[in-house]
Protein backbone atom coordinates (compact mmCIF):
# COMPACT_ATOMS: atom_id res chain seq x y z
CA UNK A 1 0.00 0.00 0.00
CA UNK A 2 2.83 2.35 0.87
CA UNK A 3 4.41 1.68 -2.55
CA UNK A 4 1.13 2.51 -4.27
CA UNK A 5 0.74 5.77 -2.34
CA UNK A 6 4.34 6.78 -3.05
CA UNK A 7 3.65 6.23 -6.76
CA UNK A 8 0.26 7.98 -6.85
CA UNK A 9 1.19 11.11 -4.88
CA UNK A 10 3.63 12.54 -7.50
CA UNK A 11 1.28 11.54 -10.32
CA UNK A 12 -1.67 13.37 -8.76
CA UNK A 13 0.46 16.39 -7.93
CA UNK A 14 1.77 16.67 -11.48
CA UNK A 15 -1.53 16.22 -13.33
CA UNK A 16 -4.51 16.83 -11.06
CA UNK A 17 -4.06 20.28 -9.60
CA UNK A 18 -1.69 23.18 -9.34
CA UNK A 19 -1.20 26.46 -11.11
CA UNK A 20 -3.11 26.93 -14.33
CA UNK A 21 -2.44 29.45 -17.06
CA UNK A 22 -5.21 32.02 -17.66
CA UNK A 23 -5.65 32.44 -21.41
CA UNK A 24 -5.77 36.00 -22.71
CA UNK A 25 -6.71 37.10 -26.23
CA UNK A 26 -4.20 39.08 -28.24
CA UNK A 27 -4.83 42.86 -28.48
CA UNK A 28 -6.00 42.30 -32.06
CA UNK A 29 -8.50 39.62 -30.96
CA UNK A 30 -9.70 41.70 -27.99
CA UNK A 31 -10.43 44.62 -30.36
CA UNK A 32 -13.53 42.73 -31.61
CA UNK A 33 -15.30 43.06 -28.24
CA UNK A 34 -13.84 46.31 -26.90
CA UNK A 35 -15.14 48.57 -29.65
CA UNK A 36 -17.89 50.06 -27.41
CA UNK A 37 -18.08 51.34 -23.81
CA UNK A 38 -20.82 50.16 -21.41
CA UNK A 39 -23.83 52.48 -21.70
CA UNK A 40 -22.76 53.80 -25.11
CA UNK A 41 -25.63 54.30 -27.54
CA UNK A 42 -25.18 53.53 -31.22
CA UNK A 43 -27.73 55.08 -33.59
CA UNK A 44 -28.77 53.64 -36.96
CA UNK A 45 -30.96 55.29 -39.60
CA UNK A 46 -32.70 53.44 -42.40
CA UNK A 47 -33.26 54.15 -46.07
CA UNK A 48 -36.97 54.45 -45.14
CA UNK A 49 -36.55 57.06 -42.39
CA UNK A 50 -36.66 54.76 -39.34
CA UNK A 51 -34.20 55.05 -36.45
CA UNK A 52 -32.92 52.33 -34.12
CA UNK A 53 -30.68 52.76 -31.08
CA UNK A 54 -28.49 49.98 -29.70
CA UNK A 55 -27.14 50.31 -26.14
CA UNK A 56 -23.94 48.58 -25.07
CA UNK A 57 -24.32 46.42 -21.97
CA UNK A 58 -21.37 45.72 -19.63
CA UNK A 59 -18.90 43.31 -21.26
CA UNK A 60 -19.45 39.80 -19.87
CA UNK A 61 -16.34 37.83 -18.95
CA UNK A 62 -16.35 34.15 -18.02
CA UNK A 63 -13.38 31.92 -17.35
CA UNK A 64 -13.64 28.12 -17.27
CA UNK A 65 -11.49 25.56 -15.42
CA UNK A 66 -11.60 27.78 -12.32
CA UNK A 67 -10.69 24.85 -10.07
CA UNK A 68 -7.58 24.22 -12.21
CA UNK A 69 -8.33 20.56 -12.78
CA UNK A 70 -5.42 19.74 -15.07
CA UNK A 71 -6.30 16.06 -15.30
CA UNK A 72 -9.78 16.67 -16.75
CA UNK A 73 -9.52 20.15 -18.29
CA UNK A 74 -5.85 20.74 -19.01
CA UNK A 75 -3.51 23.46 -17.84
CA UNK A 76 -5.38 26.41 -19.36
CA UNK A 77 -8.22 28.55 -18.04
CA UNK A 78 -10.10 29.52 -21.25
CA UNK A 79 -11.79 32.91 -21.51
CA UNK A 80 -15.14 33.90 -23.02
CA UNK A 81 -15.91 37.57 -23.62
CA UNK A 82 -19.43 38.57 -24.71
CA UNK A 83 -20.39 41.96 -26.11
CA UNK A 84 -24.16 42.58 -25.94
CA UNK A 85 -26.04 45.42 -27.62
CA UNK A 86 -29.64 45.92 -26.48
CA UNK A 87 -31.82 47.09 -29.35
CA UNK A 88 -34.66 49.61 -29.01
CA UNK A 89 -36.34 47.89 -31.98
CA UNK A 90 -36.67 44.12 -31.94
CA UNK A 91 -35.57 42.65 -35.28
CA UNK A 92 -34.92 39.16 -33.86
CA UNK A 93 -38.26 38.03 -32.50
CA UNK A 94 -38.95 37.11 -28.86
CA UNK A 95 -36.01 34.68 -28.66
CA UNK A 96 -33.30 36.95 -30.13
CA UNK A 97 -34.02 40.58 -29.24
CA UNK A 98 -30.38 41.62 -28.71
CA UNK A 99 -27.18 41.66 -30.75
CA UNK A 100 -24.12 39.86 -29.43
CA UNK A 101 -20.58 38.97 -30.34
CA UNK A 102 -18.90 36.24 -28.33
CA UNK A 103 -15.14 35.71 -28.38
CA UNK A 104 -13.74 32.40 -27.06
CA UNK A 105 -10.03 31.94 -26.42
CA UNK A 106 -9.18 28.39 -25.30
CA UNK A 107 -5.41 28.27 -25.70
CA UNK A 108 -2.57 30.74 -26.35
CA UNK A 109 -1.54 28.70 -29.40
CA UNK A 110 -4.94 28.86 -31.11
CA UNK A 111 -6.71 31.91 -32.52
CA UNK A 112 -9.86 33.07 -30.77
CA UNK A 113 -13.19 31.99 -32.24
CA UNK A 114 -16.08 34.37 -32.84
CA UNK A 115 -19.82 33.80 -32.58
CA UNK A 116 -22.10 36.50 -33.96
CA UNK A 117 -25.78 36.41 -32.94
CA UNK A 118 -27.10 39.58 -34.51
CA UNK A 119 -30.82 39.65 -33.73
CA UNK A 120 -31.06 36.00 -34.74
CA UNK A 121 -28.63 36.06 -37.68
CA UNK A 122 -26.11 33.49 -36.49
CA UNK A 123 -22.53 33.33 -37.73
CA UNK A 124 -20.06 31.12 -35.89
CA UNK A 125 -16.38 30.59 -36.76
CA UNK A 126 -15.68 27.81 -34.29
CA UNK A 127 -14.00 24.88 -36.00
CA UNK A 128 -16.26 22.06 -34.84
CA UNK A 129 -14.85 18.77 -36.18
CA UNK A 130 -17.00 17.70 -39.11
CA UNK A 131 -19.00 20.92 -38.92
CA UNK A 132 -19.29 23.75 -41.39
CA UNK A 133 -16.61 26.36 -40.75
CA UNK A 134 -17.79 29.97 -40.64
CA UNK A 135 -15.67 32.40 -42.62
CA UNK A 136 -15.76 36.14 -42.26
CA UNK A 137 -16.48 37.56 -45.71
CA UNK A 138 -14.47 40.70 -46.51
CA UNK A 139 -16.99 43.31 -47.65
CA UNK A 140 -15.83 46.94 -47.80
CA UNK A 141 -18.71 49.26 -46.85
CA UNK A 142 -19.47 52.87 -47.70
CA UNK A 143 -22.30 54.21 -45.57
CA UNK A 144 -25.00 56.58 -46.84
CA UNK A 145 -23.18 59.47 -45.10
CA UNK A 146 -20.06 58.75 -47.20
CA UNK A 147 -17.91 57.18 -44.46
CA UNK A 148 -15.89 54.26 -45.80
CA UNK A 149 -14.79 51.08 -44.03
CA UNK A 150 -12.49 49.06 -46.32
CA UNK A 151 -11.78 46.37 -43.69
CA UNK A 152 -15.42 45.48 -42.92
CA UNK A 153 -16.85 41.97 -42.96
CA UNK A 154 -20.27 40.68 -43.99
CA UNK A 155 -22.39 38.15 -42.13
CA UNK A 156 -25.02 37.01 -44.67
CA UNK A 157 -27.81 34.49 -44.40
CA UNK A 158 -27.14 31.50 -46.64
CA UNK A 159 -23.48 32.36 -47.24
CA UNK A 160 -21.80 32.36 -43.84
CA UNK A 161 -24.74 32.61 -41.44
CA UNK A 162 -28.13 31.10 -40.72
CA UNK A 163 -31.43 32.45 -39.42
CA UNK A 164 -32.68 31.64 -35.99
CA UNK A 165 -36.45 31.64 -35.60
CA UNK A 166 -37.94 35.12 -35.71
CA UNK A 167 -35.00 36.96 -37.25
CA UNK A 168 -35.72 39.63 -39.86
CA UNK A 169 -32.06 40.14 -40.80
CA UNK A 170 -30.67 39.29 -44.22
CA UNK A 171 -27.14 40.60 -43.60
CA UNK A 172 -24.99 42.63 -41.23
CA UNK A 173 -21.64 44.35 -41.70
CA UNK A 174 -19.08 44.56 -38.91
CA UNK A 175 -15.68 46.20 -38.69
CA UNK A 176 -13.24 44.81 -36.12
CA UNK A 177 -12.34 48.28 -34.85
CA UNK A 178 -15.55 50.24 -35.59
CA UNK A 179 -18.20 47.63 -34.68
CA UNK A 180 -21.59 47.22 -36.34
CA UNK A 181 -21.81 49.42 -39.44
CA UNK A 182 -24.91 48.35 -41.33
CA UNK A 183 -27.67 45.78 -41.25
CA UNK A 184 -30.22 44.79 -43.86
CA UNK A 185 -33.69 43.40 -43.24
CA UNK A 186 -35.46 40.86 -45.44
CA UNK A 187 -37.94 43.62 -46.35
CA UNK A 188 -35.15 45.57 -48.11
CA UNK A 189 -34.83 48.19 -45.39
CA UNK A 190 -31.15 49.05 -44.75
CA UNK A 191 -29.93 50.62 -41.49
CA UNK A 192 -26.61 52.51 -41.55
CA UNK A 193 -24.55 53.70 -38.60
CA UNK A 194 -25.46 57.35 -38.00
CA UNK A 195 -23.09 58.38 -35.17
Amino acid sequence: MRKLLSFLAPLIASTGCGDCVPVEPTPDERAWVEVYRPGQQITFRSNRGATNVLTMQPLKEMRSNQDCNKLESGKYQPLRLTLVLQSATNHGGPENPSWSLQLDKTSPERPATLLFNLAGLLGDNSDVPGGKVFKLLPAPVTLSNGRSFPAAYAIRNGQNAIYLRGSQLRAAYWDQRAGLLRYELESGEVFDLAN
